[in-house]
Order: C-alpha cells, then sequence, then structure tokens
C-alpha cells in the first residue's frame, strides 16, 4: 500500500492510480494546490502494485541506456514552428515525424480551466496545444493505461513529460521495452502548483476584463534569452511581460516558494536518463558558437538511446543541427544535475495569504520587486559592494600565502592545464597544494572547493596531484575538506559529479573513480582503485574501475576497493570494507562487507 510520509517522496505522477486492480487510490488536493494518493483501506487488497510503480520507491533500473548521451544543438527550419516553440521547436519536428508514421503523440496541454493534462492523440492538428512548456505540474491519470493499450494493439507512441513521468511510464510497463514506444524528457527545473497559476488568471482576467483565449510561456516578442509571458483574451487585449516584470516569473525564477516540494529533492536528476531523448534550451550556446544562436530559440537535444537517435537522424533534414559535448551541455543547464535550492522558510504563510489575498497582493509581500530605474541602480551598487566583499573575503582567506594565491590565479586564471565552464570555479579555502605533472589536465565544468575546515585555526594541508596524462572532471560542485589527499596515476580519470568529501579521505584512482551526484563520504574513507603493487599471479590487474552511484552515504573509515560498483542511494556502514559489487539502495556493512538491508532511503 502506498504511504506518502513525506511531501518530498511523491513526485504527483499519478501511475500508482492507474496501475491500482481495485480502483481504490485517488488523489488529494493539499493547501499548495498539489496532489497526494490516498488509498481506500476497505477495498484495498495489499497486492503493492502501487509501490512498485512509483518511480520514487523503486526507479526504472531495468531501462538501459547510453552512459552518455550524444548531444546537438538544433533548431527547426521552420520559423513559424521555431518561434511559436519554447526553444528551437525540434519537439514538434519528433511528434510531426512521428505523426507520418500513423504514432499517437503524448504531451501536456492546458484544460479549459486553465489547469494542465497530459494526453495521447493521433490527431496532428493537436500539435500547437502539446507545443511549449507549460511549468505547472500537469495531471497524467490515465495516460498510462491509454499508451498501453496502444502499443499492445501495435501502434506506435511518442511519449514526452517530465522524467519522472517518463520513468512512471516504463515502471508501469513492467520495465519492458516496447519497440513501437519512444520517449522524450526535457531538463526539468521543477513543477509549480496549479493552485497558483489559478491565481494568477485570476488577477489577469479581472484586470483585462475579460476571459483567456491563449497562454504562451516563454513567448519570444522580445526574444529567446529575453523570454515573456503572453496571455491573449477574448476582447482582443493581449498582456505580455518578460520574465523580469511578470509576477509568475519572478514568483517561481526568483521567489521560488511554490514549486512542488518534491523537486528540491529531485530523484531524476543526472544522466543517463530513462528517455530515448532529453530537451532542453540550449543556454550559453552563443559562447559555443555564434551561428547556433540568432536569439530565436536552439534546442538542446540529448539522444540517449538507439531509437533516439533513429528518430532524430530522420528530422536532420528539416533542422539545422551541430553536435557538442556534454560538457558544453552542463555549463548553461545547472538544472540537469541539481535540485532547486530549498523552498523559503515562509513558504507556508505564502498559501495561507493566497487564500486570503488577491495575486497582485501576495506578490507584493512575498516575491522581490519588479525592477524600475531605482531598483536597477540599487543592483548595480549591490553588485559592486557584492565584488568588493568577495575580493576582501579572497584576501583575507589567502592573506600573505604566496602559495595560496598562486593556486588561487594558477587554477582560475593562467594555467593552460585547466578547462574552466565559469568565471572563477576553483576555491582553495585554506592551504591547498596542486600538482600538475606533464600532460596531466582538470576540467571544471562546475565549482571545485578545497580546504574546508570544522576548526578555522587548524593548519591542515589538503593535497592534489595529477601524475602524467592523469584528468580530473568536475561536473557538480564538489567539496574537498582539509586534510584530504586525490591522487590520479598516470592515464586514470577521476569523475566528480557533485557532492564532498569529508576530512583526511584519501582517493587514489588507477584506471578511473566516478563518483555520482550528492556524494556524502565521511571522514578517514579509503578509496582505491589501483594497488600500488603488483601480485604476480596470472590473470592479476593492478587498477580497475570504481563506480560510486548517486546519492550514496560513505561512513567514517569505510574502505572501498578496486572494480567496485556501489548502485544509486546506498549506504556503506562506518569501517566497512567493500570488496564486490553494492545493490542500490541497500546498506552494507562488516569485512567484507555484505547486505545488511534492503529498499532503504535516506536523506
Amino acid at each position: 500500500m502506498i504511504n506518502i510520509s513525506r511531501k518530498e517522496d511523491c513526485c504527483g505522477c499519478n501511475a500508482c492510480a492507474d496501475v491500482c486492480p481495485k480502483n481504490c487510490i485517488t488523489f488529494k488536493t493539499d493547501i499548495e494546490g498539489f496532489w497526494y494518493p490516498e488509498v481506500d483501506k476497505d477495498t484495498c487488497i495489499d497486492c503493492h502494485l502501487c509501490e512498485k510503480v512509483c518511480p520514487i520507491v523503486s526507479p526504472a533500473d531495468k531501462v538501459v541506456r547510453y552512459e552518455e548521451p550524444r548531444v546537438f544543438a538544433a533548431y527547426t527550419r521552420d520559423e513559424e514552428i521555431r518561434t511559436d516553440s519554447t526553444s528551437g521547436g525540434i519537439h514538434s519536428m519528433l511528434a510531426l515525424s512521428m505523426y507520418e508514421r500513423k504514432a499517437y503523440v503524448g504531451g501536456a496541454v492546458y484544460n479549459d480551466d486553465y489547469t494542465v493534462s497530459q494526453i495521447i492523440d493521433d490527431n496532428p492538428t493537436r500539435l500547437p496545444e502539446i507545443r511549449s512548456s507549460k511549468y505547472l505540474q500537469s495531471d497524467a491519470a490515465g495516460v498510462y493505461k491509454e499508451i498501453k493499450k496502444q502499443l499492445r494493439e501495435g501502434r506506435e507512441v511518442f511519449f514526452c513529460g517530465c522524467p519522472c513521468q517518463v520513468q512512471a511510464l516504463y515502471k508501469f510497463l513492467g520495465n519492458k521495452e516496447y519497440d513501437n514506444l519512444t520517449t522524450c524528457d526535457f531538463i526539468c527545473r521543477g513543477v509549480n502548483s496549479p493552485k497558483v497559476f489559478l491565481k494568477y488568471m485570476d488577477m489577469l482576467e479581472r484586470q483585462y476584463g475579460a476571459k483567456a483565449t491563449e497562454i504562451k510561456f516563454k513567448n519570444k516578442k522580445w526574444g529567446w534569452h529575453n523570454f515573456s509571458m503572453r496571455v491573449n483574451f477574448a476582447n482582443g487585449k493581449e498582456y505580455c511581460k518578460d520574465r523580469y516584470h511578470d509576477l509568475f516569473f519572478i514568483g517561481y525564477l526568483q521567489a521560488g516558494n511554490f514549486t512542488r516540494p518534491s523537486c528540491y529533492e529531485c530523484h531524476f536528476k543526472g544522466f543517463p536518463q530513462k528517455a530515448d531523448i532529453t530537451l532542453a534550451d540550449f543556454w550559453g550556446i552563443e559562447n559555443l558558437d555564434k551561428t547556433m544562436d540568432q536569439d530565436r530559440g536552439t534546442s538542446l537535444v540529448m539522444i540517449n538511446s538507439d531509437k533516439g537517435m533513429a528518430l532524430f537522424d530522420s528530422i536532420k533534414e528539416d533542422i539545422v543541427w551541430k553536435e557538442f559535448t556534454m560538457a558544453d551541455a552542463r555549463a548553461g543547464n545547472p538544472a540537469m544535475d541539481s535540485s532547486l535550492k530549498p523552498s523559503k522558510p515562509n513558504r507556508k504563510a505564502f498559501f495561507e495569504t493566497l487564500d486570503k489575498e488577491p495575486f497582485e497582493v501576495v506578490a507584493k509581500k512575498f516575491f522581490p520587486p519588479i525592477p524600475n530605474k531605482l531598483t536597477a541602480l540599487k543592483r548595480k551598487i549591490w553588485r559592486v559592494l557584492h565584488a568588493v566583499k568577495r575580493i576582501l573575503s579572497i584576501s583575507k582567506m589567502h592573506g600573505f600565502s604566496f602559495n595560496a594565491w598562486s593556486t588561487y590565479l594558477s587554477m582560475n586564471f593562467t594555467s593552460n592545464q585547466i578547462d574552466r565552464k565559469g568565471r572563477v570555479p576553483f576555491y582553495n579555502l585554506s592551504r591547498t597544494v596542486v600538482q600538475l605533472e606533464k600532460g596531466a589536465s582538470i576540467h571544471l565544468a562546475s565549482r571545485l572547493i578545497t580546504g574546508m575546515k570544522q576548526v578555522k585555526k587548524s593548519r591542515t594541508e589538503t593535497r592534489i596531484l595529477l601524475e602524467e596524462e592523469a584528468k580530473m572532471t568536475v561536473n557538480g560542485e564538489f567539496i574537498c575538506y582539509a586534510n584530504s589527499f586525490i591522487r590520479v596515476f598516470p592515464n586514470s580519470h577521476l569523475i566528480l559529479h557533485g557532492g564532498f568529501i569529508n576530512e583526511n579521505v584519501q582517493i587514489s584512482c588507477g584506471s578511473t573513480i566516478e563518483i555520482g551526484k550528492d556524494a556524502t563520504i565521511g571522514r578517514d574513507v579509503c578509496i582505491r582503485s589501483y594497488d600500488g603493487h603488483t601480485i604476480e599471479e596470472e590473470g592479476y590487474q593492478i587498477s580497475a574501475p570504481i563506480k560510486i552511484g548517486e546519492h550514496v552515504w560513505i561512513g567514517q573509515g569505510a574502505t572501498i576497493l578496486k572494480g567496485v560498483t556501489i548502485g544509486d542511494g546506498a549506504i556503506i556502514a562506518a569501517g566497512a570494507l567493500v570488496t564486490k559489487d553494492v545493490p542500490a539502495r541497500t546498506i552494507v556493512g562488516g569485512v567484507p562487507a555484505k547486505v545488511l538491508k534492503e529498499n532503504i532511503k535516506w536523506h
């Protein structure tokens, strides 16, 4: 029986109700406007299908995708579609290709009451409804059943939804890969409360004196980079304000207190994703290739499977495209790997006020002010003061230490062995020694912070050594606490996707070590994919890759040895010696480590 004890543990995908054989699951909407499942215990037969289909309880791990997607920047040659689309119109081109094959196409559409639902339809005239982002929680009830029905009857289906909805679909289908199913998701920053949007629409209809006839998030009246909200009304009037002046966008992008709770602890970040194709805006493309940006929208296209590649190939004659790298894509899309920052502490007060006051009054109380000449001046002054504060902070941090300053300047500005994404991607908070041998390189796609101390006056040293032709890649913000030692042996590669290592951690990387995002690695941990000495016996290898999954917690004093894979969400107990693979969402402990508990979640 599905039981939601924390709202963060329900993404609202609706799959549990679709799979219930007794129809005993309904959805109740809370004060925030988000729905959560409720089970009629009198009719429930404890079949546990609702738990088995939940993508948070058990992800669709049997759906296999590329370890790293192929990455493209692209936009359609059809200017009308491109202008009407959120980014470069690639979703519409994929959908049109599928319609030509008589496929059913699924996506999100507005209902008459301005809520959003998922549909599945073989009618190409509905594509303009599906096109463009909605930024609201969409109701997917019934769509999983309908997709399964169409698939079993032999029809092709192209479904686009949030990453959580796509995983829910595969779980609903029993983790089965249907040859006639192609899925598409997108880099999701979070879904917003339908209740908040309805209050916003009520405000606009009062102000414009008519019912809305069309809603377009991210309209391109002032360009793709300065996108806007456009709403048309039955009396011929039009509302259009850019992202900095529209109250809903200000609330979503700046205040950040009306997104679904699960989005602040999203389980569906990083790669590989489960959809065949992942789409997004290719933010930052103008810094990579100016020819791909005319400020009319450029799509980021990430191909995760052969099936996705085949569909993308089918539209190449109708689009402009160029291939890039995953590092290029990550640079402008932090939501690819990171959840939203925690909701503001005034969230409860915000929703209580929303029930009592008009939206414009709520916005004035809880959102940053709409910019004007005075606020623009204040912002410039704040930027100058912030820059001064930052310089003083760095000066205080490094003091008169020649080593600290030379390391900081070399890592951020002068060394040709560092590939940097971002202005200042390296922070050495206390004494850090970085030694790069011939041919070694560090790729900083995200921030690396070293020397974090818990005892401020401690004089401990943090060391990073990359030997000849060694590589280190930082894809998500990573923190190395003081007195840690990272050593990457010749021709080896250390890959960090985000998280931290606590004090006194040793990482000895031969071959490869990959640490997934949201890693939590305790004091005195030793991670070694390299033995250091050779045992003279047949078949012996001195090194073997280590792969540590996402959201893994490694307790104090644990040792991880070569050739080990640790599954997502696993916990390694303090003092454990890990010599074999660790299944996802298990606790292991002991010497050697053994499974102590299964199906665990931690935060």
